[in-house]
């Protein structure tokens, strides 16, 4: 890499860090704030807090790096337009497209990592969020169990006579719980111990000596025949989980399309799998896909917008820039869920907006390197936005 390319890059990496490292923070700092209310309400560990914001890190990763790129090359364009260093290169025989250069190469790595980050950290950092949520949920039944009292969670209130200091062990316990079909179940036990076998796994009940009663719902039928008033079953032992039936791990990753890895994603592609349906598999893949191949255009198209104006009072290239990005994301967005929908095939209709934004980026990049600037450019939107501003100012002093 030449000393050019060096400055060049050096120049965008220290904005763009900047930018990345802020809005991370700000949407992380946003986020934070619901999950204390919802663990604090949940009586969890505030250090759960710290594990749910990590596994976010890769979903504002990917939204926050393009954005971030975006800024840094705008501000570090701008900066070499304004100070007259990029004068300066293309004076030395180093044009616009040998000073792009290098923040091709920079989108191309960066495109790399937007890859890894969308097609592989995102999938288990949202499973391992979801994992987390369930992993809260059982923390909140240790935290609720108090001697002598009865607490309810849900669909379920229990009691217990005694518990000791560990929060382990207890004596004459008593549950009750409401099943989504109408019934019922009363389960009591003269002892019992609470395992907790980690996050992945549900709070058990180990109980000795104890009774489970299940009472369906009025009028419930089996093969037309109906049901007894009471189902009444005498154990010595029996393993149970704070709803009074057996428990449950966590489930598997891959409940739906953005638990899958990018190339769970390729060798699904086409069929599906289970509740999971083809065309929400394309969606999910195209859509990745795009974004990711979407950031080695940024410079094509951010590098002309910053040039700014020879003897122009004002610029309008960052807001020009960014209602692109902004429309282009939206415009992606609401494809995609045409296409998980069914509406639209998700490759034409997210190739389309592709294909014209990075169509739109060579063009403007190549206009931009092939033409002299005229100073008189943005005349008109100047004499625009002042007329407008007059008239703001006039209408604020009327009113």
């Amino acid at each position: 890499m030449t000393v050019l390319s060096r400055y060049v890059v050096r120049a965008t990496l220290g904005p763009m860090a900047v930018t990345l490292l802020v809005a991370l923070l700000i949407l992380l700092a946003e986020r934070a704030l619901r999950l204390v209310g919802m663990v604090v309400g949940w009586r969890s560990n505030l250090l759960l807090v710290f594990e749910m914001l990590s596994y976010l890190v890769p979903h504002y990763m990917g939204l926050a790096l393009p954005a971030a790129f975006f800024l840094g090359l705008f501000l570090a364009t701008a900066r070499f337009a304004r100070d007259g260093e990029l004068d300066v290169i293309q004076a030395a025989g180093a044009g616009l497209a040998r000073y792009t250069r290098p923040l091709l190469g920079l989108g191309l790595a960066l495109t790399a990592l937007h890859l890894l980050v969308v097609g592989y950290l995102q999938p288990w950092g949202r499973y391992g969020y979801r994992a987390a949520v369930y992993a809260a949920t059982n923390v909140s039944f240790q935290a609720l169990l108090e001697p002598g009292v009865f607490a309810t969670l849900g669909r379920t209130t229990w009691y217990v006579a005694t518990l000791d200091g560990a929060r382990e062990r207890f004596t004459g316990l008593f549950l009750y719980s409401e099943r989504p079909g109408g019934d019922s179940l009363v389960l009591t036990a003269r002892r019992g111990r609470l395992v907790m076998e980690g996050p992945m796994a549900p709070a058990a009940l180990a109980l000795e000596d104890g009774v489970q009663q299940v009472l369906p719902a009025v009028g419930r039928t089996v093969r037309d025949e109906e049901l007894p008033t009471a189902l009444t079953v005498r154990f010595r032992r029996f393993t149970s989980d704070l709803r009074g039936t057996r428990p449950v791990g966590f489930r598997p990753r891959g409940e739906d399309e953005r638990e899958l890895t990018l190339d769970e994603l390729v060798a699904l592609h086409g069929r599906g799998r289970g509740d999971i349906a083809p065309r929400e598999v394309a969606a999910e893949l195209f859509g990745r896909l795009v974004r990711s191949l979407s950031i080695p255009f940024l410079p094509l198209l951010t590098v002309p917008l910053a040039l700014g104006r020879r003897r122009g009072r004002r610029s309008y290239g960052f807001v020009v820039g960014l209602a692109v990005l902004v429309l282009y994301h939206q415009a992606l967005r609401t494809l995609e869920g045409l296409a998980d929908d069914g509406a639209v095939a998700a490759l034409p209709a997210l190739g389309l907006p592709f294909l014209l934004y990075a169509a739109g980026s060579v063009l403007l990049f190549v206009r931009a390197a092939t033409r002299v600037p005229d100073p008189a450019r943005g005349a008109i939107v100047d004499r625009l936005y002042e007329a407008l501003a007059a008239r703001l100012r006039r209408f604020a002093e009327v009113t």
